[in-house]
């Protein structure tokens, strides 16, 4: 009975993923900012058809995926608070986190 209960919870799971979207007059920003200038070298416009690229293949995949606009100023303050560098790890960090609080405030819903 246990295992039956167990499998029909994993079922109704909803599997969500945030994706962090910049805005084009923060980019530069971002790049600046960024230990991981390399990332940033290609134009606004490529970033965002990767972007789009990645959200399309997440949802294929079967996940909820929330786009999480990030305020690089905000990014900023939440990694000098936490004294740690802007780089691909911290910034999925901050974007899930943000998802949380979305969530938590009820400004996002997860349904199957």
């Amino acid at each position: 009975m246990q295992k039956y209960r167990w499998e029909k919870m994993k079922k109704l799971q909803k599997r969500i993923c945030s994706i962090p979207y910049y805005r084009r007059e923060q980019y530069d920003l971002l790049r600046e900012a960024s230990i991981d200038k390399e990332t940033f070298s290609i134009s606004y416009e490529e970033m965002m058809a990767i972007t789009e690229s990645t959200h399309r293949d997440m949802e294929s995949k079967g996940f909820h995926v929330v786009r999480v606009y990030v305020d690089i100023y905000e990014l900023l303050e939440w990694a000098t608070s936490l004294s740690i560098s802007l780089n691909p790890e911290s910034r999925t960090k901050f974007a899930m986190e943000k998802l949380k609080e979305l969530i938590f405030s009820k400004s996002v819903t997860v349904c199957n």
